[in-house]
């Protein structure tokens, strides 16, 4: 038997909510100050932002906001990106205690800061598959976390199943930016037509794009229209004079 019908649910949950503040006082993730929230508003603040003018398609610095130079160049698979941070401290410690250490009230935060949905609602959101190995040793996939977190707020549709990676591949972060694009070139392989869809690929974090593109490239031999790309996070790219001390050569 039903207790409440959704109406009830709604009028109760605010009280509901005060009661759980009340009883099991929250602190914030970041300074461990007593909040409301997950993220305290001065912390929220403070958290690490891409510059005010970027490129749409890469989130990188971009001169009133237009297309840079770099994607006129060679664009990206996909055609617009939307990034919520710059992914440095503190935001990194978050976003690694999210993915490998349980932290999932990080993607609930997350998402209600987001007061508007940048793409079509019609879309569907693919989250970024794991490898079934990697999947089951971690026990879940946080990219699909965040998905859920996306759809229930913008009632959104997911379609989880309808991408798998076909293959495992190393870690990315062991990875230099060549050797990421060849790790995940033909990895992944769509279970369906995407015949006149929108999608919108998510993930937690973008470096390089590497994933994003191979994913993007699947979706469009698949026949979806036009794809998108929403992460929580991006990282600007290692200096050319990095990446020298770094690898010991000039990568792309």
């Amino acid at each position: 038997m039903r207790l409440f019908n959704s109406e009830a649910l709604a009028t109760v949950r605010p009280s509901l909510k005060r009661v759980r503040d009340r009883v099991l006082p929250q602190s914030c993730f970041f300074c461990g100050d007593s909040s409301d929230e997950t993220v305290c508003a001065p912390c929220a603040a403070d958290l690490p932002r891409l510059a005010q003018q970027v490129c749409p398609r890469c989130q990188l610095d971009a001169a009133n906001g237009e297309v840079c130079g770099r994607c006129l160049k060679k664009p990206p698979i996909w055609e617009h990106l939307v990034a919520e941070w710059r992914y440095d401290f503190p935001l990194d410690k978050a976003m690694v205690s999210a993915k490998y250490h349980h932290a999932f009230a990080i993607y609930r935060w997350a998402a209600a800061q987001r007061n508007a949905w940048p793409f079509a609602v019609n879309a569907t959101l693919i989250p970024v598959p794991l490898a079934e190995l990697r999947l089951q040793s971690r026990g879940y996939n946080q990219a699909q976390l965040i998905a859920e977190e996306m759809a229930k707020r913008f009632d959104l549709k997911i379609d989880e199943s309808a991408v798998i990676r076909i293959r495992e591949t190393d870690i990315q972060q062991r990875l230099t930016w060549m050797e990421r694009r060849k790790n995940v070139r033909s990895a992944f392989v769509a279970t369906r037509s995407f015949a006149g869809d929108s999608v919108v690929l998510i993930d937690d974090v973008l470096t390089t794009g590497a994933t994003l593109n191979s994913l993007a490239q699947t979706l469009l031999d698949a026949g979806a229209t036009r794809v998108d790309a929403f992460v929580l996070a991006r990282v600007l790219p290692i200096r050319r004079r990095d990446r020298v001390a770094k690898f010991g050569q000039l990568r792309a």
